[in-house]
């Protein structure tokens, strides 16, 4: 038996690596959505929000393990159920109304074409320059949308004009993200319920190992 419990510490042990690995990945993808998109603080606020919750929810799944507390274990499993609900309606929630967030997304960069300062001059930088620098892109539709193109038109390695608008190239990058996004999501509920059943079984394990060594003394 106390093999058995060992054994499933050690696996129980792994996986919550995993899980405090992926809850890292999590804050990084906020940090890294606030520093990119200036108009989705909200939604970097959300994602960071969201991974410091679930890391510190598999850094106390991680100490019951190292602890061999069973009721550490058990309110980790609950605590686990408890985030894989809400995280199985948000991923829903994301893939029912993404028209309608990506028509959000269109009017955001709408709104940054429009807050450019004027007149457009080649040395201004703003939010669109930094888009178009980004993804090798020029202006909204095009670099018709230029009396004379900014240097960020240009791509940076070969020194020729990007043709190709911003706005299409901006959603379809969003577009993209969101997909591996929500299967990133998906992934993440995977090994929470692996981490769950885990720490069920871990925890009945220390239980009986209890019982055991209660009744039947060495």
């Amino acid at each position: 038996m106390a093999c058995s419990t060992k054994l499933l510490k050690i696996f129980a042990l792994i996986w919550d690596i995993i899980y405090v690995l992926l809850c890292i990945a999590v804050i990084f993808i906020g940090l890294y959505v606030f520093i990119e998109f200036e108009h989705f603080n909200a939604a970097a606020f959300t994602i960071i929000a969201s991974g410091i919750i679930i890391l510190l929810a598999a850094l106390f799944g991680t100490l019951g393990a190292v602890r061999e507390s069973s009721r550490m274990t058990k309110s980790f499993v609950a605590l686990l159920v408890l985030l894989i609900v809400v995280q199985v309606l948000t991923v829903g929630f994301l893939l029912l109304f993404r028209e309608s967030l990506l028509i959000n997304v269109d009017k955001t960069f709408d709104q940054l074409w429009h807050d450019q300062p004027v007149p457009i001059k080649p040395g201004n930088v703003s939010q669109i320059s930094s888009i178009e620098t980004w993804l090798d892109c020029c202006g909204n539709e095009g670099y018709k949308d230029y009396m004379l193109p900014p240097q960020s038109c240009y791509n940076s390695k070969s020194g020729k004009m990007n043709l190709e608008g911003c706005r299409q190239k901006f959603l379809d990058f969003i577009a993209e993200r969101w997909t591996a996004f929500n299967i990133f999501g998906l992934v993440l509920v995977g090994v929470e319920i692996i981490c769950a059943l885990l720490a069920y079984v871990l925890a009945n394990s220390i239980v009986n190992r209890w019982r055991r060594s209660k009744y039947f003394p060495k």
